[in-house]
């Protein structure tokens, strides 16, 4: 199944999700238990920091002229070649709108598929700044938009041919939507999908999210889930078609 076909599903499940919040009058006694909280817009500021690890795969493929590397390694392959990396999501809610900021780095080294070249570095840097707003008519979605920047720098080691390091960034708009559903009195579910680009920096960007909240007490939980995140990067120095996926993991820190 293709990238558009989950992304298009994602937002159609958020859409038949939010369908009964949108249409109940009056919550019933077991929409109290398992539905949005009652005060579903709050008057004061909610805070939540999220620092976590973002266990991803990573296929696809690069170019840097003259050679295209194709790229298929899994989580366990990359995991013993990750030099550095950090991942922290911050969120600030109030009443009906919000704004929420995402930051990763991570510094890979590892070797390529193609047997003419004998390894790779990759320094990513993702970063991320959202606005979004909650309907009233259903208060567990949330529309956004945002501005998603990502800065790579690739250098090959080569049997053949020396490449020189190569390095693009690209500052990509993004719309999407994503809802949070209360399951049982310390279970959550979040689910989570945005596209973006459009041939303006990026030609493509797309994130597809889903995640499970484990309540430990009202300051704590602990998100994971699976997260897949593409790019489709035309330049003339780079060339990528890539995409991340794999388990999320984190702490949740509401204050």
């Amino acid at each position: 199944m293709s990238f558009r076909w989950c992304f298009l599903l994602t937002l159609l499940l958020l859409a038949i999700l939010a369908v009964p919040c949108a249409m109940a009058d009056e919550p019933s006694a077991e929409a109290k238990e398992v539905g949005p909280p009652v005060d579903a817009f709050p008057d004061d500021w909610n805070f939540a920091l999220r620092p976590y690890f973002f266990l991803s795969g990573l296929s696809g493929s690069v170019t840097v002229d003259p050679i295209t590397i194709p790229l298929n390694s899994s989580f366990t392959d990359l995991l013993k070649y990750v030099q550095l990396g950090a991942f922290v999501n911050f969120t600030a809610e109030k009443g009906q709108w919000g704004a929420s900021g995402d930051f990763q780095y991570i510094d890979l080294y590892a070797t390529a598929s193609d047997q003419s070249v004998l390894s790779m570095d990759l320094k990513n840097v993702i970063g991320e700044v959202d606005i979004f707003y909650r309907p009233g008519r259903a208060p567990s979605l949330r529309f956004l938009t945002g501005v998603r920047v990502y800065s790579v720098t690739q250098t090959f080691s080569t049997s053949r041919n020396e490449i020189p390091p190569a390095s693009t960034t690209v500052v990509d708009l993004i719309i999407g939507a994503y809802g949070a559903w209360t399951l049982t009195d310390r279970w959550n579910f979040e689910l989570r999908g945005d596209i973006g680009g459009f041939g303006i920096s990026s030609e493509f960007t797309y994130q597809v999210m889903g995640l499970f909240h484990w309540d430990i007490n009202d300051s704590l939980a602990i998100p994971f889930g699976y997260r897949v995140l593409g790019y489709n990067i035309l330049d003339d120095s780079l060339r990528m078609d890539t995409r991340m996926g794999g388990v999320m993991l984190g702490l949740d820190i509401r204050f």
